[in-house]
């Protein structure tokens, strides 16, 4: 079952949904059903896949992102991190079990735009104007820097890609804000939403590990010597660069 062979089946079948939730489930169910090194392998593969470039093969690897988030794959994380560093994969453990990071931006930093009201709005109320059509207040709601306004915007039909562009490259941040936005089905297929998450400092590393493979070349150059992403990062993006250059694919435009 863990042969390379039927990765690469797993990966062609995969490629081949055309629901996003069916690939997150086989991907869980497959990963439930390998052994901790076989399950590290998939996830090798799968990023090497994606390294390499290709449509099928980042589509792929977003979806065993996001399944890495799934509550039946999250608490064997820790695990699959400890087997991928003894087998010396370690740009596999960094994406998997990347180490804490408690240096989030403070709450003070990131303040809450002012709504012309004369006074702070409520969280509900400003949870409330996350749904608006009206354009004007989205411009304002989109430098929210709580996670549950940007939750519901994020679900606002009027909500636009330069919108989003403009949610994920705000800094200071709020690493749960980035990571909402990686987790949203509807933005994150979309090229600059996923790089401006990559290149924002204040993202997750494991979010922005997990995206830098579907990244083009001119914009992982720029992240490899990208002076405020954090080293694990920068030499990923080294890596799939090293990657390309013995096998490159064509640049994707999605």
């Amino acid at each position: 079952m863990g042969d390379a062979t039927s990765f690469g089946e797993l990966f062609q079948r995969l490629a081949r949904l055309d629901e996003i939730e069916m690939r997150v489930g086989l991907i869980c169910e497959r990963l439930e059903s390998l052994s901790d090194e076989e399950a590290v392998r998939l996830l090798d593969e799968a990023h090497r896949g994606a390294s390499l470039g290709g449509a099928d093969a980042h589509s792929v690897f977003l979806a065993l992102g996001w399944t890495l988030f799934d509550p039946r794959i999250v608490p064997r994380r820790p695990q699959l991190g400890a087997t991928a560093r003894r087998v010396e994969l370690h740009h596999v453990a960094d994406f998997v079990a990347p180490p804490s990071d408690d240096e989030a931006p403070s709450e003070d930093k990131r303040r809450v735009p002012d709504f012309g009201r004369g006074r702070p709005l409520t969280l509900g109320e400003r949870k409330s104007l996350a749904r608006t059509h009206d354009r004007s207040l989205i411009q304002r709601v989109v430098r929210d820097p709580h996670p549950d306004v940007v939750r519901i915007l994020l679900d606002n039909p009027s909500l636009t890609e330069e919108d989003v562009v403009r949610i994920c490259a705000a800094r200071p941040n709020h690493p749960t804000v980035l990571h909402t936005v990686y987790g949203h089905r509807r933005w994150v297929v979309r090229y600059r939403p996923r790089n401006a998450i990559v290149r924002n400092p204040d993202t997750p590393l494991d979010t922005a590990l997990l995206l830098a493979p579907l990244l083009r070349k001119t914009e992982l150059e720029e992240a490899a010597s990208a002076s405020d992403l954090a080293p694990p990062l920068r030499l990923s993006c080294k890596a799939i660069l090293e990657i390309r250059t013995i096998r490159p694919h064509d640049e994707q435009t999605d």
